[in-house]
C-alpha cells in the first residue's frame, strides 16, 4: 500500500477538491485533478483492499486508463485477457461472440476480467502517487452547505470527533450509497427496469480456450432474466443473475436457496459448474436501478454510481465510472481555474455524457423486451452491426448514434424518458 493511503494522517482544514469514496470513479478524478495542479482529498470509509462486485471491463476504458499510467500494470497482472461477449439465448443454442476487433483494431480490442479488491486497490495507489491525499476509515456523515453551495464535507473518525473539511468542490464518487444524492433527496428509481441481483464466485468452473477464455457469457433464461459468468484469477469465476423481484421471488427462500434453484434450472450454467466449488458467500441487491434527476450543483458534482446505476448486462459500470471522472475531472479543473464553481461550469460535460448512457440505456431496454434479440437486429440491420459493438465496447460517448437508435426504434419502443 502506498505510503500516503492511510488512516492517521493529519488533514488539512481545507482542499480544492474533496473526493467522498476512493473507488475507480473516486481514485481517478482525484489523480486528473492533483496532476492539474489542485489540491485533492480521497475520504474512503472502509480500508483497501476491499470486496466489490463489477469485475468486467470493457475495451472504451483503455484511453482513460492509459491516461491514468496503468496499462502497464494491467498488462502484467494475472487478470483474464477480455476480447469478446456472448450472449447465449434461453434455447442455450450455441452463438458466436462479438469480437471487439470488429471495430477496435491494435491492443484496445482487449481488455481484462478484474478482481475489484486488487484493482480498486491500484486505481488509489496510483491516485496516492500522483500527490492525492487519501484517507481511510473515513466516513462522510454529510456533506456541509452555505445556502446552496456545497463548501465542504464532515467526516467521522473512529473513536474520535467529527471533522468538518472545507472544500471548493465536493466530488460524490460514494457508489451506490449516493451520499448527496440521499442527502438532497435526488436519487429515485429508473422507470420500467426494476431487476434485482443474487451472484457468488466459484472455483473449478469450466472454461473456454484459446481467445475465448475470457469472454464475458450472458445466459439468456425465462422472463428475460439472464447469468453472467466471468473467469477471474485463480481459476475462479464470478457467476450471477439478474431477473425481475417478481420471477426471482416467485417461491419463498433466502438468497442462497434462490440462487442454487435457478442454477439448475438453466442447463448451460449447471453444467459449466457441475465441477466447480463454490468459494464464497451468495450475496444479492433487491433493487439494482436508481439515478439522480440533478448530479451537479454549486460547488458539488456526482460522478459514477454515486450519479446512477442501469443495469449490469453489457458491463459499463466500470466504463461510466472512468469515463464520468476523467470528463468531470476536466470540467472541475477548467471550474477551479476560473473560479466559477457553478452547477453549469461544474457539469459542463454533463450532456455529453448523457446522451452516451441514454443510448446504452435504450439497449438495455431493448434487451428485456421478449420479442428483441441481437441475432434478429443484426439479421434485419446488417449495416449496424458494428454500432452494436460500439454499444458492447462503450463507444458511445461524443458520438453520432442516430441511425443505431432509430433501427432499434423499428424492433422495441422506446422506454419513457428519464428525468435528469
Amino acid at each position: 500500500m502506498a505510503a500516503s493511503v492511510t488512516e492517521s494522517i493529519a488533514i488539512q482544514d481545507s482542499y480544492d477538491v474533496v473526493v467522498i469514496g476512493g473507488g475507480p470513479a473516486g481514485a481517478a478524478l482525484a489523480t486528473f485533478c492533483q496532476r492539474a495542479g489542485h489540491s485533492c482529498l480521497v475520504l474512503e470509509r472502509s480500508v483497501f483492499p476491499r470486496y466489490h462486485i463489477g469485475e468486467s471491463v470493457i475495451p472504451q476504458t483503455y484511453g482513460t486508463l492509459e491516461r491514468l499510467g496503468l496499462l502497464e500494470a494491467l498488462q502484467d497482472s494475472s487478470y483474464p485477457k477480455k476480447y469478446s461477449v456472448r450472449f447465449i439465448p434461453e434455447s442455450g443454442q450455441d452463438v458466436e461472440p462479438f469480437y471487439f476487433s470488429e471495430t477496435i483494431e491494435g491492443p484496445g480490442s482487449q481488455t481484462w476480467q478484474v478482481e475489484r479488491s486488487t484493482f480498486d486497490q491500484l486505481c488509489l495507489d496510483n491516485a496516492a502517487a500522483s500527490g492525492v491525499e487519501v484517507r481511510m476509515r473515513a466516513g462522510v456523515r454529510q456533506v456541509l452547505f452555505e445556502e446552496d453551495r456545497a463548501v465542504g464535507v464532515r467526516i467521522q473518525n473512529p473513536g474520535k470527533d467529527p471533522q468538518d473539511i472545507g472544500a471548493r468542490v465536493v466530488v460524490d464518487a460514494s457508489g451506490r450509497s449516493t451520499v448527496i444524492g440521499n442527502q438532497l433527496g435526488l436519487k429515485g428509481p429508473v422507470p420500467g427496469l426494476k431487476k434485482m441481483s443474487i451472484w457468488s464466485y466459484y472455483k473449478g468452473g469450466k472454461r473456454l480456450q484459446g481467445i475465448d477464455e475470457g469472454e464475458t457469457t450472458a445466459i439468456i433464461i425465462p422472463q428475460r432474466g439472464w447469468f453472467w459468468y466471468i473467469p477471474l484469477p485463480a481459476d475462479q469465476v464470478s457467476v450471477g443473475v439478474v431477473a425481475s423481484p417478481e420471477y426471482l421471488l416467485r417461491e419463498a427462500g433466502n438468497f442462497q436457496e434462490i440462487f442454487d434453484r435457478e442454477i439448475e434450472l438453466c442447463a448451460p450454467v449447471a453444467e459449466r459448474l457441475r465441477q466447480a466449488e463454490r468459494v464464497d458467500s451468495v450475496r444479492g441487491i433487491p433493487e439494482l436501478a436508481y439515478c439522480n434527476r440533478q448530479t451537479a450543483g454549486t460547488g458539488w458534482i456526482m460522478i459514477g454510481d454515486a450519479a446512477a446505476f442501469l443495469d449490469p448486462i453489457y458491463s459499463s459500470g466500470l466504463f461510466l465510472a472512468l469515463a464520468s471522472a476523467e470528463m468531470a475531472a476536466q470540467s472541475v479543473s477548467d471550474a477551479l481555474s476560473s473560479d466559477d464553481l457553478s452547477a453549469d461550469r461544474l457539469g459542463a460535460h454533463a450532456a455529453m455524457l448523457m446522451e452516451g448512457v441514454e443510448v446504452i440505456r435504450r439497449l438495455i431496454f431493448a434487451f428485456y423486451d421478449p420479442s428483441f434479440s441481437f441475432g434478429g437486429f443484426v439479421k434485419r440491420f446488417p449495416d449496424q452491426r458494428s454500432a452494436l459493438i460500439d454499444c458492447l465496447v462503450g463507444d458511445v460517448v461524443d458520438k453520432d448514434m442516430s441511425t443505431f437508435l432509430a433501427a432499434l426504434e423499428q424492433m422495441t419502443p422506446v422506454p419513457p424518458p428519464l428525468a435528469w
